[in-house]
Formats: structure tokens, C-alpha cells, sequence
């Protein structure tokens, strides 16, 4: 079984991160829908980790976007 989780950043844009419940390791498997996973001793750990790879990746992808919004303006001009 797991749990899905929707997290939405500062600009509005959403991602998805999942935990799973505790294996037979004793661990959470995490992942996200931008490709990152990971495994954490704790469901919080899990939930934490899962989101900071979603922020951190949300957040390159907003400045990419930006920098392309920009050079497509300075083109215009």
C-alpha cells in the first residue's frame, strides 16, 4: 500500500510524490513524478526527503523557464 501526496510550489505548478508503506527492510520506499526516489527509515523522513527533491526540481525548472521567457523578450526587442 502507499500514500500520494500532491505538492504545489510558490508559482502554482504541481508535482507528485508517493510513499509507500514500511517494507520488509523496515524502510519507506519514496518517489516522485520528476523521476526521484529514494528510501528513508521513517515515513516523515520519506515525505521530507520526497518533497525536497520535488522543490529543488520544481525550482530548476521554473528558472529555466524564466531564463527562456527572458531570451525570447531581449529577441523581440
Amino acid at each position: 500500500m502507499s500514500q500520494s501526496f500532491t505538492l504545489i510550489d510558490v508559482a502554482g505548478n504541481q508535482a507528485q510524490y508517493t510513499v509507500s508503506d514500511r517494507n520488509r527492510d523496515g524502510h519507506f520506499q519514496w518517489s516522485t513524478d520528476h523521476g526521484g526516489n529514494g528510501v528513508a527509515a521513517t515515513f516523515e523522513l520519506a515525505q521530507y526527503q520526497a518533497r525536497s527533491v520535488l522543490k529543488d526540481s520544481m525550482t530548476a525548472n521554473r528558472r529555466s523557464e524564466e531564463k527562456s521567457r527572458m531570451a525570447s523578450y531581449r529577441e523581440r526587442w
